[in-house]
C-alpha cells in the first residue's frame, strides 16, 4: 500500500504510462498498473500489466516515481489523467 495518500500521489489501481527513456526500458505509450510502493520514503513504485495482459502473471517492476509521464485514476465519479510532480521532500 502507497504510504502517502495524498490525491495527487500514485494510489494503488491507478493506470500510467512512463516516459520515453525510463528505468526498465519500456514503451512509453504502453499502460502499467500501480500495485504498491516499496519502503516509506523509497520513492518506488511497483507496477504490473493491465488485467486481462496474457504476460500479466510473469511481469512485474519497481520504477522511480521521476519515470512516471502520466497517472491515470477510474474512480465512481469519471477518470482523471494528470503529470505527478514529484515531491523532492518526500526522498528525505
Amino acid at each position: 500500500m502507497l504510504s502517502d495518500q495524498h490525491p495527487d500521489r500514485p494510489h494503488p489501481g491507478d493506470f500510467t504510462q512512463l516516459k520515453t527513456g525510463n528505468s526498465i526500458g519500456a514503451d512509453p505509450g504502453r499502460t502499467f498498473v500501480i500495485v504498491e510502493d516499496l519502503p516509506p520514503h523509497q520513492e518506488h513504485i511497483v507496477l504490473n500489466l493491465p488485467a486481462g495482459h496474457p504476460e500479466r502473471d510473469d511481469w512485474a517492476a519497481a520504477i522511480d516515481l521521476d519515470d512516471i509521464a502520466t497517472l491515470t485514476r477510474v474512480t465512481p465519479e469519471g477518470a482523471r489523467t494528470w503529470a505527478p510532480n514529484p515531491d523532492p521532500e518526500a526522498r528525505a
